[in-house]
């Protein structure tokens, strides 16, 4: 029984270990796409920067615009473009993290030419806490606390005397007509009652160290138990605030985007100054590089309570209700 507790264990953890590889994959998967979408947004800025550099410098050469409009879009555009100098960094580094996580030399060429999906269903309220059982990483702590469990019954039994004759008995004595004769038997029952009474110290403490294993044990399921919990209510309530955070900065990028070329319109009519079309790029240029992140913040933190929760809910829910109904 504790050979099967421990291999029962032992298989819960390697299903936890597969589970969390499988996360990091998805994980990394997201992140390297953000990268890509991140360059991408990096290079339209600069392609826009330099835009409007040309057309700031052709209005110097005119008379129309002065030399310090001209300075400050140098210095936007050289920003863009310090800004994908860095960008590419990070991208191989993110295709490098994928690649290590998939078996392959970290080279940093994968590419995800993909886009970030949108998670538009939420959570179902009130999901079981049966659903975190599920968890193998509490099934190993479950079991290890099995295994603990009959390994403190075994040294307790041995603490007893075990009446066994016929291992009492030696070659001599081993024919059937001195089976019963009163020296055999008195000093195979002498053997087996003595034993444990003359070993008591050594099995008294053998005994007391499984006991404070056990102790232990139960202590380690509770904090797992516990940790799992907390990490499903960190979850949802992270859940609740990306999508909160990611309706007001959609609605942000649009109203920057707007702003952003309403003020170069402005500012070439002369109503307003080129600081105030730097701005509003760069009040667009945050807008739009959030909505990035928090998509795959979002997608970050499902995969986490998947991981949490030992799989998917929808289908634990969708079972639920069936049977209710």
């Amino acid at each position: 029984m504790l050979s099967n507790l421990n291999y029962l264990a032992q298989q819960a953890r390697y299903e936890q270990t597969k589970q969390q590889l499988i996360a990091d994959v998805i994980t990394n998967w997201f992140n390297l796409i953000s990268a890509e979408q991140l360059l991408d947004l990096f290079k339209r800025r600069e392609a826009n920067a330099q835009q409007n550099l040309e057309i700031i410098e052709s209005g110097y050469r005119q008379g129309l615009n002065e030399a310090l409009d001209v300075y400050l879009a140098r210095n936007e555009l050289n920003n863009e473009r310090s800004r994908i100098a860095t960008q590419k960094a990070n991208l191989t580094q993110a295709a490098r993290s994928l690649e290590r996580l998939l078996g392959e030399y970290p080279k940093g060429l994968i590419a995800a030419n993909n886009d970030l999906p949108v998670i538009n269903d939420d959570i179902p309220l009130g999901l079981p806490s049966e659903l975190i059982t599920r968890k193998p990483a509490l099934r190993a702590s479950w079991y290890q606390l099995l295994a603990s469990d009959a390994s403190l019954a075994y040294a307790h039994k041995q603490r007893f005397p075990s009446l066994n004759l016929a291992a009492g008995l030696s070659d001599s004595t081993n024919r059937v007509s001195d089976l019963f004769s009163a020296s055999s038997l008195a000093w195979s029952l002498i053997g087996s009652i003595s034993a444990p009474i003359f070993d008591a110290g050594r099995l008294a403490a053998n005994e007391e160290i499984a006991s404070l294993q056990t102790q232990k044990q139960e202590q380690a399921y509770l904090q797992s138990l516990y940790d799992a919990f907390g990490d499903v209510e960190n979850a949802i309530t992270q859940q609740q605030s990306l999508k909160a955070r990611y309706q007001s900065t959609l609605q942000a990028q649009e109203n920057a985007l707007a702003a952003e070329q309403l003020s170069f319109e402005q500012y070439q009519s002369g109503l307003v100054s080129y600081t105030t079309v730097l701005d509003a790029q760069a009040r667009s240029f945050d807008a739009q590089s959030s909505l990035i992140e928090i998509k795959n913040q979002l997608l970050t933190n499902r995969i986490k309570l998947h991981v949490a929760l030992g799989g998917d809910f929808a289908k634990s829910r969708s079972a639920q209700d069936e049977q209710a109904l």
